[in-house]
């Protein structure tokens, strides 16, 4: 009967070559990094590929199709918005609130960190599947929380008409001339 010290080389020996007989990184495949495959290129609203890198930062990081978003309330319509270098993550969904974590400020929109000149912006996923929404508040880089009171008070038209609950939830800060917008972020809202 062999010992645990003699079977140790020979088992150790099992997991090193696992995976190498082909070290070609390959989309997909978990042991190059990457569990999920790549992500199309984004797509700008003609359709044309974002390929330039600063630009296209936020729409590699897009949880949800920005192109899928309807600017339905809230007085502003950033279907345009071009993906920048601003990014943010960690969406967390409370009953009346939201709150997420930046990775690349405002400041690179020229805002300073109290400068509430960008607009925080709500998507939610109808039982149809189609998602609505749009500005809710202003936002600054020292901010990342945000009260849900005026999506239930109906600020701008805002209405859950037709949404479940809890529901697919999409967040994405958009500049105050709805010009250029971090990547959009996702989770899931039970109110």
């Amino acid at each position: 009967m062999r010992t645990i010290p003699t079977l140790l080389p020979a088992v150790l020996s099992l997991f090193l070559a696992a995976g190498c007989e082909d070290s070609e990184k390959k989309s997909g495949v978990s042991w190059n990094g990457s569990g999920a495959p790549a992500a199309p290129a984004a797509q700008t609203a003609d359709g044309a590929s974002s390929g330039n890198a600063g630009a296209a930062t936020a729409a590699e990081g897009d949880q949800v199709a920005f192109s899928a978003l309807s600017w339905s309330f809230g007085g502003v319509n950033g279907h345009s918005a071009a993906p920048s270098e601003v990014a943010i993550s960690g969406l967390r969904m409370g009953r009346d609130s939201l709150s997420f974590s930046y990775s690349k400020n405002l400041s690179a929109w020229g805002l300073s960190n109290g400068d509430a000149g960008a607009l925080a912006c709500l998507f939610v996923q109808r039982s149809d599947g189609s998602w609505v929404g749009g500005k809710f508040d202003w936002i600054s880089s020292s901010r990342t929380s945000r009260s849900l009171e005026n999506v239930f008070h109906g600020y701008g038209g805002w209405s859950l008409a037709g949404v479940p609950n809890p529901c697919p939830a999409a967040f994405v800060i958009v500049d105050g001339n709805a010009k250029r917008r971090s990547n959009v972020i996702a989770g899931t809202w039970s109110r």
